[in-house]
Formats: C-alpha cells, structure tokens, sequence
C-alpha cells in the first residue's frame, strides 16, 4: 500500500512539474485570448454595421434597440471592447424609436437610392 502511495505521488509530482503540461495549459490560454479577440472583432463590425444603418435611417424600432444592447453591445463591453463602440451606440440610444413599418419603408427608400448596401 505504500509503495502504491508512493508511486501515485510521483506520478502526479512528476505531471504537475513537467514543462508538457504548462506548455498545454498555456497554449489553451492563448487560443481563448485569439478567440476572444477574434470575437470582439465581429462585434466590433457588427455593432457598426447595424448602427450606420439606423443612424443613416434617422431611427430605431425598440426591437433594434434591445437588440443591439443585449446580444451585441454588452456582451462586446463584456469582453473588453473600446469606447468608440459606446459612443455610436449612445447616437443610436438618442435616436427616434419608429415603428418596424416605418423602419422598413425607410430602408426601402434607402436602398432604392442606393444610400446604403443591404
């Protein structure tokens, strides 16, 4: 039995010290930092796509809003994200809140003039 105690401590003595295992544990680190980054990027896009889109159109649907508060600015700000993302989103929170007809027949317009792609 001691021998097997023994042996066990080794084995995890030896796991926990070897360079393989840090090596694992920090490469997994910077795969998330990558990834992390890599998505904060797409918000980033995103969060401006959608905003010069209801900047251009003079208005917001409060659907728009919650949206672009909830799923694409918090979680954004969450992640470490700079403070030109705020400022544009704060425009768009100063926008008037239209309807969705509205909001379409607006972005009808707008594309039809070909102001903005789709």
């Amino acid at each position: 039995m001691y021998n097997a105690a023994q042996l066990i401590i080794t084995v995890v003595a030896a796991v926990l010290g070897s360079n393989g295992l840090w090596a694992w544990i920090q490469s997994r680190s910077t795969t998330k930092s990558a990834r992390d980054r890599m998505i904060l990027g797409l918000g980033h896009a995103e969060i401006f796509r959608v905003t010069e889109k209801y900047i251009h159109r003079e208005g917001i649907t409060m659907d728009e809003l919650e949206d672009l508060d909830k799923y694409l600015y918090k979680p954004y700000s969450e992640l470490g994200g700079n403070g030109t993302a705020a400022a544009i989103v704060e425009k768009c929170k100063e926008l008037p809140i239209i309807t969705k007809a509205e909001a379409d027949r607006r972005d009808a317009e707008i594309y039809k003039k070909g102001e903005l792609a789709e």
